[in-house]
């Protein structure tokens, strides 16, 4: 991969060092205390430019060159898990300070590189097909939703992708920061449906307040723990989040139980014909 980093910087090729750089997995710093366990793991930083920068490197190797080998610990880390507990989004990403070719990334780019739209994901893997999104719901979202002709969702949804690993209820509202969302059965309950219209689901860049959404380039402000870099803000965890508005739901869209056990069943399917749901007894 350096190789091929070090032939596109060479030729001016940027979109193919980012492209590279999307799909890399880096060397991040981590100080003896921190590995012994005597104090708290912190970000690598450098400062230039006006501006905080993590730093990280393309190899193990590259890291304890530009260290003088003073460097023996190490996390590794791919670009979203960076994006997932990125510390401050007025901080950049520094890849290979000190070296040639070295690259400096702002918040905005390091958001858009590491968590793409979902135009931009079908655009790269047209074969991919139509992403399928889903929602936890409480217990009066499902009341609202069957007594609906015409239900529709607004707030944030994740893609579901990220989560079909996840097969216990309490493991997936903790990933989720949702644990309001369990049932007396320790169940939850979910709103999945494909995602057409891909422009109405926004990936939200964005911070806590003006300065961390203008840090992005982003359009949302949320109160904490908002990250803002596209995923939901949790940093144990990759799962991409996007809101939406008032989407109405499309035909075939199902609410599903994943029951304590670990079971999946659907519940009741939208039939956008008729305007109704059909609830299912068993599957």
């Amino acid at each position: 991969m350096e190789e091929r980093l070090q032939e596109a910087y060479e030729r001016g090729d940027l979109t193919a060092c980012l492209t590279l750089l999307r799909f890399a997995e880096f060397a991040c710093p981590v100080s003896d205390a921190a590995a012994r366990g005597e104090e708290q793991l912190a970000w690598p930083t450098v400062t230039g430019a006006g501006r905080v920068w993590v730093a990280v490197y393309t190899s193990v190797e590259a890291m304890r060159e530009t260290t003088g080998n003073v460097i023996r610990h190490f996390r590794v880390l791919s670009l979203v898990e960076l994006a997932a507990g990125w510390p401050d989004p007025r901080w950049g990403l520094a890849v290979n300070p000190g070296l040639e070719p070295s690259f400096l990334l702002e918040p905005g780019t390091l958001a858009r590189l590491a968590v793409p739209t979902l135009e931009q994901d079908l655009a790269a893997e047209p074969d991919s097909g139509i992403p399928i999104v889903q929602k936890l719901l409480q217990v009066s979202q499902i009341h609202e939703l069957l007594d609906s002709e015409r239900p529709s969702v607004s707030g944030y949804c994740h893609h579901a992708l990220d989560v079909a690993h996840i097969a216990t209820p309490s493991v997936l509202a903790d990933a989720l920061l949702q644990e309001d969302t369990l049932t007396a059965e320790g169940a939850v309950n979910l709103l999945r449906w494909p995602a057409i219209g891909l422009e109405l689901y926004r990936t939200p860049y964005g911070g806590t307040d003006e300065a961390g959404r203008a840090a992005v380039a982003g359009w949302v402000i949320e109160e904490p723990p908002f990250v803002g870099m596209g995923l939901v803000p949790n940093p144990g965890q990759t799962i991409r989040e996007y809101k939406v508005d008032g989407i109405a739901l499309p035909h075939g869209s199902e609410i599903v139980e994943l029951a304590a056990d670990g079971q999946e069943r659907t519940r009741a399917r939208y039939d956008a014909d008729h305007g109704r749901w059909l609830l299912v007894e068993s599957e």
